[in-house]
């Protein structure tokens, strides 16, 4: 019977490390700062980002389906012919989008619709009056009569301005290459 407890005994030593084997492993784990860096930073510290493309304004993705528009936003309050193009335009309270060929081409957002449910663009707030957007976009690709023009990939916005007063009057995100 002692054997057998002195055979328990060493397959015990062999199978359990020892407290300095544990401490040494622990030590060379590498720290998980990524829940201190969360709270070290405030809202107030929120980084600057710059976009380097434009996926969707007013939370409706360019290109997206006539089908996940409906999905996503539900039937619109009206539907009507585009003026500019042989499409129909889907417009809601936060927003307009003119579907062409059973696609999303633009999007269309006016200051009393920002105003009334704020405007983003990549899930990010624009605020065109306090003029955030050189910050989020840089210059402008182009400065027309009539707004700046900003250009990402096959993706362009457009804010509209009034010539003489320089207030914003309108933001649209299209496809670049549409007409």
């Amino acid at each position: 019977m002692n054997i057998l407890w002195l055979l328990l005994g060493l397959l015990s030593a062999i199978s359990t490390p020892s407290a300095s084997q544990q401490e040494v492993h622990t030590a060379l784990l590498p720290l998980q700062p990524g829940a201190v860096l969360a709270f070290e930073q405030s809202p107030a510290q929120e980084q600057k980002v710059y976009m380097s493309r434009f996926d969707s304004l007013a939370g409706v993705p360019l290109y997206t389906t006539e089908d996940e528009l409906l999905q996503r936003k539900g039937l619109p309050l009206q539907i009507a012919p585009d003026p500019w193009q042989e499409c129909l335009e889907y417009q809601y309270a936060d927003m307009s989008a003119g579907i062409c060929g059973g696609t999303v081409l633009y999007v269309h957002v006016d200051p009393a619709q920002a105003g009334q449910y704020g405007l983003t663009l990549n899930g990010v707030r624009l605020d065109p009056v306090q003029n955030n957007i050189h910050d989020l976009l840089g210059s402008p690709d182009f400065v027309a009569e009539d707004g700046d023009v900003y250009l990402r990939g096959n993706a362009a916005l457009k804010i509209y301005r009034n010539p003489a007063t320089g207030t914003w009057e309108g933001i649209d995100l299209f496809d670049a290459y549409s007409s």
